[in-house]
């Protein structure tokens, strides 16, 4: 019983740490490219989870109210609300949508990051010097 209860707390451990990384990752990155304190975020579900105990981002209900989507599809939206930058939580998602300036995913079990310099351009926003080296 005691080995099956340490199993259980080491699971959930492993689990919560996955999204802390992930919510420190998104709190030190993105705030470089939009040079603001707090951002407005529209997120789906998957990344609601990992970002409702931030300070630095503000998760809104409505679309229009957003400086920035983050999380995989964002199709189902108003053409409006489709022309906003996307940061994205997949590759495939990364791959094939036009507003997406970057991604952070997973694979192999190893954290993977990237960024396209040409979306990037077109929103006028700012990559560092340290992340140029994840961008194409």
């Amino acid at each position: 019983m005691k080995k099956l209860f340490f199993i259980l707390i080491l699971i959930y451990g492993i689990l919560n740490a996955k999204d802390n990384y992930e919510l420190k990752l998104y709190e030190n990155i993105l705030p470089l490219f939009f040079k603001t304190d707090t951002i407005d975020v529209y997120v789906d579900s998957q990344t609601k989870d990992i970002l409702k105990n931030s300070e630095r981002f503000k998760v809104v209900l409505n679309c229009n109210d957003a400086t920035l989507f983050i999380g995989k599809d964002f199709s189902h939206l108003s053409q409006a609300c489709q022309e906003k930058p996307i940061f994205c939580t997949s590759y495939r998602s990364f791959k094939d949508n036009k507003n997406c300036f970057g991604a952070f995913y997973w694979r192999k079990g190893r954290p993977q990051i990237k960024f396209k310099l040409d979306v990037i351009k077109t929103y006028e926003l700012q990559i560092s010097e340290k992340l140029r080296k994840y961008a194409k």
